[in-house]
């Protein structure tokens, strides 16, 4: 099985530019004529990401038993609205960082605001996932909250996303560190940010680019799955307060849920019982990624098998 990060990401900086245009100068309508074309061929050319959105989908299923969101198994119309709705998740990024998004569309869901953070001199480690929309969070946030949010991205496409933003509103603020692995270096530059204030965010949802072993094993959806490590370390090395992440559109009104909560006033992974501790943590973790599944199965984009994401062993 091919690691997820060795999946050729299917697109480019031009293409990505010509979709926001599209949507900058004929607006919604416009965009979701765009979009449908683009959605429908990327459905039947991507063999491996439609089984693999038909494999979740279906996992979550038999999972739920007779809680599923779902009236029967899921197929093939399942797994392209599952497609649609990423094509969709891909608009609301836009929508946020053009100020489109406002505060008054996101409800808070967690333990935690924003306004919270502003109030505490430290900052912390914010983790989240490829479930819902980070974006969407991240953006209000920063056009909202004087708090420097640092984001950590490990694949190129992200740069292009991002870049594609700044060519149509100069005024958007990015703070992305684009890395390959966490290391020492990266610590100790991250830990000097969050003394000041400053928060990371990272997603917790996808092992090691460079380092797919690097792993713990955690039930999701009941079958085992692999968690990466780095994210915990990561927040244990800064010794800082750790939160979960979560942003996800309400499937019955037009606007957001936000579950932002603290998890820890700080991670500690100590050497005799790290690995009972990351388990713990990790846990509590997966037991938010399942219940906010069940609640919106169309939002998980991550369109591999993800029970299955090393190279083959």
């Amino acid at each position: 099985m091919q690691h997820w990060a060795k999946t050729e990401e299917r697109g480019s900086y031009w293409g990505i530019l010509f979709v926001l245009r599209a949507y900058k100068y004929g607006g919604h309508v416009i965009m979701r004529v765009v979009l449908a074309p683009v959605i429908v061929y990327f459905f039947i050319t991507g063999t491996k990401a439609r089984r693999a959105s038909l494999g979740f989908l279906r996992q979550l299923h038999r999972y739920a038993g007779s809680t599923s969101p779902f009236q029967h198994q899921p197929n093939w119309r399942h797994s392209l609205r599952h497609f649609w709705q990423f094509g969709l998740a891909s608009l609301a990024k836009t929508d946020a960082w053009i100020g489109k998004v406002t505060k008054r569309q996101v409800k808070n869901c967690g333990n935690t605001h924003f306004h919270d953070l502003e109030d505490r001199p430290q900052g912390g480690i914010l983790i989240g996932s490829h479930l819902g929309n980070l974006e969407v969070a991240r953006a209000v946030a920063s056009a909202t909250y004087k708090k420097r949010m640092n984001v950590l991205v490990f694949t190129e496409h992200a740069q292009s996303f991002n870049r594609a933003l700044r060519e149509l509103n100069a005024n958007v603020s990015v703070d992305l560190i684009q890395v390959t692995e966490i290391d020492m270096a990266l610590a100790i530059k991250l830990s000097e940010r969050v003394d000041n204030g400053e928060f990371v965010v990272i997603v917790g949802d996808r092992v090691s680019v460079t380092q797919p072993d690097h792993c713990v094993m955690h039930d999701f959806l009941g079958k085992p799955a692999a968690f990466a490590i780095g994210p915990w370390i990561l927040a244990s090395i800064l010794e800082c307060p750790v939160y979960f992440l979560f942003c996800l559109r309400n499937p019955k009104q037009p606007n957001y849920h936000l579950y932002l909560d603290l998890v820890a006033e700080q991670l500690v992974l100590p050497r005799r019982q790290r690995q009972q501790a990351l388990q713990t943590i990790l846990g509590q973790y997966v037991a938010h990624l399942e219940t906010l599944c069940l609640r919106y199965p169309y939002q998980w984009f991550n369109f591999f098998d993800f029970w299955q994401q090393h190279e083959d062993s």
